[in-house]
């Protein structure tokens, strides 16, 4: 009987750790979806000045996709 508990304790003991591991992924992938999230409202902000800041003619800026697609 002493011995099926240590085995289930170090079972245990491994499924603890490896959640905790699982934890921290998720934080570091959260913590880069935010990062992203930032960049792409950064990115998409500069796009907009650009196309308020020319006259409307042929050099307009658009987000279409290249003829190659």
């Amino acid at each position: 009987m002493d011995k099926k508990v240590i085995e289930l304790e170090e079972k245990f003991a491994h499924l603890e750790h490896t959640v905790e591991e699982l934890n921290n992924v998720i934080f570091r992938q959260t913590q880069k979806i935010d990062e992203l999230e930032e960049m792409l409202k950064h990115l998409s902000s500069q796009i907009r000045q650009m196309n308020d800041k020319q006259d409307g003619g042929d050099n307009e800026v658009i987000n279409d996709r290249p003829p190659h697609y």
